[in-house]
């Protein structure tokens, strides 16, 4: 029971905390906010009273036939009616433009997020999952500000004004209009409650709905190749089941909310009617117009009680959306772990060199050593276990090995994508836990085995590490890089558009222009993530020459595809199960006609 009550004091005080935060959103546009909230009062100020001034139109004006009094009287009315609409249409218009301007915000800081992620959030979450933030949780967020914050103000505004007004007029008969408006609000606070728990559960499973839908999409060929859609449709009906449910229960609850009121809205003004007249009849009530705006408010009473509910869902489904918003932007980020302090500079010599906090600088060469170094993704089964090898300047060091031997996971470690729990990584005797993460990843290039090229031209996605780049120098890196040949023969040459992830490129013209790249950006340590894996053995001869300049005066380090690739290599390390089992020269490997021996005679896959 304690455990009950503590998990709805949470949830009330998450709710508090998530407005909170939302508001801070508005930081600089405060004077605005506050006039749209004066607005609103007014606009529901003008309603109230506007209603009120009848009492003594037909009072003192109709009854007493004072027609003059009607004439002025009435003429305020319309004024105050007319400014109460222009109020209206202001703060709508100010309003729009405020909940834009925070959802600017909001996208921007989703946006940064995901750039300042480590790669291990990406591992264990979807894409469909995360475009989720920026989609339908924002989408609720601006549903909620752009109309029903201004409205729930609104509303309740006009629920205090009804009430005031009626108890000025009448405290007998407003207390009986009271009893019934009670048993609203209580079905509301309860409703509201349930509400908000199936908003959340719809918002969550339909978070987990577009992650599957995103991956249906990114995998129709595999699902096609394999006859797999019917397996695929399963899955995703499932997931539809879910939000369904969800969903179903959300738009139940809210749907009670406007029969249940409207019924006793009815019942009320109904009982006060008759009521009324017979406090008329016996002078309780003293006049037709004081019964006549009171039986108006009676009626209205319940409209902002309705008006309220409907927005206050809206703002419920925004407070899921909102929450789940700030719990991803929560998340512990790269940076957090960058402590280091050395930084990459480029002295006036026009070299680069490792600048220490007390401005010692240390020439940047590319040497690298790894010291009984252990590594696991979930702390629990390592992937690496006490590998320990050095590169030294010029020099190729291979990777070879079976698929899960740890290959990939050596060359994640050096730019810090992901963080070892056992052992030392040194660049040029530095620890790179010492270097700034964004020094050390400008020390070195990367290709991986998945080329990714951007919605952009050849021209700009070559030039994509050195943005200032001159075309003369993109010439350059595509030559080395193996693209030219290909690259001249289209119809726009550099400035051809890539689409959708660079389609309209064969896969091994994609490899070309992503080792182009590399090219371009000269640190002295290269990584080659089987660069060459979907490059055809025609177009692979053509370029091994490009590919032996590209690899000139660099410490390399290369994951193989082909063995045939790392025969020149000055060491090869052989890999299973996280461990070097072997190391050395193509041809002493040979000779000892272990685990290299039959990966290279195909006697076990390397894949």
């Amino acid at each position: 029971m304690n455990s009950s009550i503590k998990n709805k004091n949470n949830k009330y005080k998450s709710s508090f905390i998530t407005l909170y935060r939302l508001f801070g959103y508005f930081k600089g546009y405060r004077f605005l906010l506050i006039l749209v909230i004066l607005l609103v009062v007014y606009t529901s100020f003008a309603q109230i009273y506007g209603t009120y001034m009848l009492k003594d139109i037909i009072s003192l004006g109709f009854e007493k036939g004072d027609f003059n009094y009607i004439i002025i009287h009435t003429s305020m009315m319309l004024i105050i009616y007319t400014l109460g609409a222009l109020a209206n249409f202001s703060y709508t218009q100010i309003m729009v433009r405020l909940s834009q301007k925070v959802i600017y915000r909001i996208r921007k800081d989703l946006n940064r997020k995901i750039l300042a992620l480590p790669l291990s959030y990406f591992d264990k979450h979807q894409v469909g999952e995360l475009m989720n933030y920026f989609t339908n949780d924002v989408d609720s967020t601006i549903n909620a500000l752009n109309v029903s914050f201004a409205n729930i103000v609104f509303s309740l505004c006009n629920i205090i004004g009804t009430m005031l007004g009626m108890f000025m007029l009448d405290i007998y008969l407003s207390l009986i209009a009271l009893f019934i408006i009670t048993i609203i609000v209580v079905f509301i606070t309860i409703n509201s409650y349930k509400c908000r728990k199936y908003y959340r559960a719809q918002q969550n499973a339909l978070q987990k709905l577009n992650g599957v839908i995103e991956e249906d999409i990114r995998g129709i060929k595999v699902n096609k190749a394999f006859e797999h859609e019917d397996d695929s449709f399963i899955k995703f009906d499932e997931k539809n089941k879910v939000w369904k449910k969800a969903a179903t229960s959300a738009f139940f609850h809210t749907m009670l909310n406007t029969p249940f009121i409207v019924s006793l809205s009815y019942l009320n003004f109904a009982i006060c009617s008759i009521v009324g007249v017979l406090f008329l009849v016996n002078g309780i009530i003293p006049s037709i117009g004081t019964l006549s705006p009171l039986l108006i408010y009676v009626r209205q009473s319940a409209q902002p009680f309705n008006f309220f509910t409907v927005h206050f869902n809206t703002i419920l489904t925004a407070l899921a959306g909102a929450e789940r918003i700030f719990t991803f932007l929560d998340v512990e980020e790269e940076n957090v772990k960058d402590k280091g302090k050395i930084q990459l500079i480029k002295n006036s010599d026009n070299k680069y060199y490792w600048q220490k906090e007390d401005k010692t600088l240390i020439p940047l060469k590319g040497d690298i050593i790894f010291d009984h170094v252990s590594f696991s993704y979930d702390g629990k089964n390592k992937v690496l276990n006490d590998v320990s090898f050095y590169a030294k300047y010029g020099q190729k060091i291979a990777f070879v090995g079976s698929t899960g031997a740890g290959k990939t996971t050596i060359i994640s470690l050096l730019p810090r994508f992901y963080d070892i729990q056992e052992g030392t990584i040194t660049y040029d005797g530095l620890n790179i836990f010492d270097i700034k993460i964004s020094s050390l990843r400008r020390a070195l290039s990367i290709v991986n085995q998945e080329t990714h090229l951007f919605n952009d031209t050849i021209l700009n996605n070559i030039k994509y590490p050195r943005r200032h780049s001159t075309f003369d120098e993109v010439e350059k890196a595509a030559d080395i890089g193996g693209a030219t040949h290909f690259i001249s023969k289209l119809k726009d040459n550099y400035e051809t558009l890539l689409y959708d992830d660079a389609i309209n490129l064969s896969e091994g013209e994609r490899q070309l222009v992503s080792l182009s790249r590399a090219a371009i950006s000269h640190p002295p340590l290269l990584i080659l993530d089987e660069a060459t894996s979907n490059i055809d053995t025609r177009t692979e001869k053509l370029i091994e020459k490009s590919m032996d300049e590209l690899m000139n005066e660099r410490t390399v380090l290369v994951i193989a595809h082909r063995l045939s690739t790392v025969r020149n290599s000055n060491t090869i390390l052989v890999l299973e199960h996280g461990k070097i089992i072997e190391r050395g020269y193509h041809e002493d490997l040979l000779k000892q006609k272990g685990r290299y021996y039959s990966l290279y005679k195909g006697v076990v896959e390397l894949d």
